[in-house]
C-alpha cells in the first residue's frame, strides 16, 4: 500500500534527468555531476538493472542543491537582516497571468537561493492550487483521497491577521489560535518555496479590516514587521528573505493592504488595453503611500501573453510608452504549457523546466533578483 501523499498534487511523479535539472539551477551538466556527488541521488539502474546508471533528480533534491549552492557560496543573496523583501503581485484584472507569476517567481527565487515565502491572498485560492493543494478538501475526507493530514488546508493568514487585528483594537497580546507547522505549506520539502495557503474563508479578511478603526490598509504590513521581530507567536518569519503576496484581482482592502506591505509591486499586464488601464490607478494609489506614509514601493510591469502579432503588440507597445520606466525588459509568451500545468496543480518550472514559459520566467527572475539587490543596496536593510 503506497504512503499518503503529503499534497494532492502527485509531486513524487516528477523527476528529471541532468539536462532539466542543470537547466533549473542554470547551471551545466558537467558542473551539476560535480555538485551531485555530495547528495545520495538515485540512479535509475537501482530499481531496473537494465538501466543505464543516470542520475534521477526530485524536485525536492533540486532546492536542496540551491541551498546548497548558497551555503557555498555559490550564489550570492543580499543581505535582509531578519526582515523579508515583501513583493505583491497584483493587478484588478483576471486573466493576466497574476497567480501563475507568484508562483513561477517563488519557485524561481528558490532556485536562486533565496529562502521564499509564498501568501496567497486570494480567496479563489489559485496559488494555493498551483502549489499542489486542494483546499475544498476536508480532513475526514484526506484519507480517501489518499492523502495525510499536512496535504489539508486547515489554517490560512486569516487566522494570524484577525488575531491580530484583534489584539492591536483590544490593546492586548493574544495567543494566536493557530499552529505553525499546519500553517505553512512545504510542498517540495524544507529546502523548496514556502507557501501560507488560501481557502473560501480568506474573504473574512476583507470584513476584519473593514471593522478595524486606524489605518486598516497599514495592518497588513505591521504584521509582517512584527512576524520579522518572532513578535508574531507560531508565525516567526525572519527565516525568509522574500515574501511574495499573491493579490486577489479586485479593488479590495486586502488589494491595498498588501500593496502598502510590499518593497516591490509586480503588475503582470496581459497585452490588451483593458489591463492597461489598471496601471495609471495602480500609479496614484503608489503616490497616496508617498504621501501620507512615506512608502515608495518600487513598480514593474510585467507584459504576459505575448505574441507575435504585430499590429496588436506594436499597438500596445505604444500604450505601454507612457509608464516606459517601470516595463520590465523581459516578456512571458503565449503558451498552452501555463494552463497545463495549472491543471496538474504544480508550476511550469516544476513540470516543464525547459519549456519556453518557464525559461522567461526564469529570466524575470533574474532580473527581480538584481532589482532587490539595488533597492537594499539604497536603503541599507533600512526599509521603513
Amino acid at each position: 500500500m503506497s504512503q499518503p501523499r503529503d499534497t494532492f498534487a502527485d509531486i513524487g511523479s516528477v523527476t528529471y534527468r541532468i539536462r532539466q535539472a542543470a537547466a533549473m539551477l542554470g547551471v551545466t551538466d558537467v558542473t551539476l555531476r560535480g555538485y551531485s556527488e555530495n547528495f545520495d541521488i538515485r540512479r535509475a539502474s537501482d530499481t531496473n538493472p537494465g538501466a543505464p546508471p543516470i542520475r534521477i533528480y526530485e524536485p525536492s533534491q533540486i532546492f536542496e542543491i540551491a541551498l546548497w549552492r548558497r551555503m557555498q557560496g555559490y550564489l550570492k543573496v543580499p543581505q535582509t537582516h531578519g526582515k523579508p523583501f515583501v513583493i505583491a503581485v497584483t493587478v484588478c484584472k483576471g486573466g493576466t497571468g497574476k497567480t501563475v507569476t507568484s508562483v513561477e517567481l517563488a519557485v524561481e527565487l528558490q532556485l536562486l537561493g533565496f529562502r521564499t515565502l509564498l501568501i496567497d491572498l486570494d480567496s479563489q485560492a489559485s496559488a494555493t492550487q498551483i502549489m499542489g493543494y486542494e483546499p475544498d478538501i476536508m480532513m475526514e475526507e484526506a484519507e480517501s483521497f489518499g492523502l495525510s493530514e499536512k496535504a489539508v488546508v486547515r489554517e490560512t493568514l486569516a487566522n494570524v491577521l484577525e488575531a491580530y487585528v484583534s489584539s492591536q483594537q483590544g490593546g492586548r497580546v493574544r495567543q494566536m489560535p493557530y499552529d505553525l507547522k499546519s500553517l505553512i505549506k512545504k510542498p517540495f520539502g524544507e529546502h523548496g518555496p514556502h507557501l501560507v495557503p488560501a481557502d473560501t474563508f480568506l474573504s473574512s479578511i476583507e470584513r476584519t479590516l473593514l471593522v478595524a478603526t486606524g489605518n486598516r490598509e497599514r495592518f497588513l504590513r505591521n504584521m509582517l514587521d512584527e512576524a520579522a521581530k518572532g513578535a508574531i507567536p507560531g508565525f516567526d518569519t525572519s527565516i525568509y528573505d522574500v515574501i511574495i503576496l499573491d493579490c486577489p484581482p479586485t479593488v479590495s482592502t486586502t488589494t491595498s493592504s498588501g500593496m502598502v506591505a510590499a518593497d516591490l509591486l509586480i503588475a503582470p499586464i496581459r497585452m490588451d488595453v483593458f489591463s492597461i488601464k489598471g496601471i495609471s490607478k495602480m500609479i496614484s494609489e503608489i503616490h497616496v503611500f508617498k504621501d501620507e506614509w512615506s512608502l515608495k514601493p518600487e513598480l514593474i510591469i510585467l507584459p504576459t501573453h505575448y505574441s507575435t502579432n504585430v499590429g496588436r503588440i506594436s499597438r500596445m507597445r505604444r500604450e505601454l510608452e507612457t509608464y516606459s520606466d517601470s516595463v520590465s525588459p523581459y516578456v512571458i509568451s503565449v503558451s498552452e504549457d501555463l494552463p497545463n500545468s495549472q491543471e496538474r496543480s504544480m508550476p511550469l518550472s516544476i513540470t516543464k523546466p525547459t519549456s519556453t514559459s518557464a525559461c522567461e520566467y526564469r529570466a524575470f527572475a533574474a532580473y527581480i533578483r538584481e532589482k532587490i539587490v539595488d533597492r537594499l543596496s539604497k536603503t541599507k536593510g533600512d526599509r521603513k
